[in-house]
């Protein structure tokens, strides 16, 4: 386990996790109501920002548990919602020219977080909340500079709030999708990508 007080990190804007080809930029459906709603997007403007990465293997129980979002089920099978990528192979919202996020505010919950991930833990503080682990995710260590000796150690405290947050958006999406894939599966509804938007848009809260 890391040690929660010594985790080092300052962003220095160099891009590499909104260019790089192989990072797929998963998305809640919080995160596509943000997006939606902040642009001011229909169904089919919304549909054109985003990919449906087709997971072909058969999901394990073990596979599950290793996924932080669960893929839907669409009419080609299940899905991993993510933004789509650009013609180079990086997210479709990154301007390379000046090197910034074209929606900063209204990023998806994978960009706010990176380069760590949370983890909740058996043990309980004081206040006798659930404990929270940071950690460095693989792709932060592989290519994130901003995580180095030389990097302010993280505000902790911050994190940790953010982190509770995290874990609360992703067991909402959680059971959303497994409520889909559910009525899918049962034959109660068309398991179609449009079908899937104008159920999460009903559940819009803002």
């Amino acid at each position: 386990m890391n040690n929660l007080k010594n985790l080092r990190f300052v962003c220095t804007r160099c891009g590499n996790c909104c260019t790089d080809k192989d990072t797929i930029v998963n998305l809640t459906y919080i995160d596509i109501l943000r997006i939606k709603n902040g642009l001011k997007l229909d169904l089919k403007e919304v549909l054109n920002l985003l990919g449906f990465y087709i997971y072909e293997k058969k999901i394990t129980n073990e596979d599950t548990k290793r996924m932080v979002i669960t893929p839907i089920e669409t009419e080609k099978g299940l899905a991993f919602v993510a933004l789509r990528k650009n013609s180079l192979g990086g997210c479709y919202f990154y301007n390379s020219i000046k090197k910034k996020c074209l929606i900063y505010k209204l990023r998806p919950m994978f960009c706010r977080t990176f380069p760590f991930s949370f983890r909740l833990l058996d043990e309980k503080n004081k206040e006798n909340r659930k404990k929270i682990e940071i950690i460095y995710t693989e792709k932060g260590k592989q290519y994130c500079p901003g995580i180095s000796d030389e990097a302010p150690l993280i505000n902790y405290e911050k994190w940790i709030i953010f982190g509770e947050k995290t874990l609360e958006e992703l067991e909402r999406n959680y059971k959303v999708i497994e409520e889909w894939n559910d009525m899918v599966k049962k034959g109660k509804i068309i398991s179609t990508v449009k079908k899937f938007l104008l159920t999460i848009f009903k559940l819009d809260d803002s």
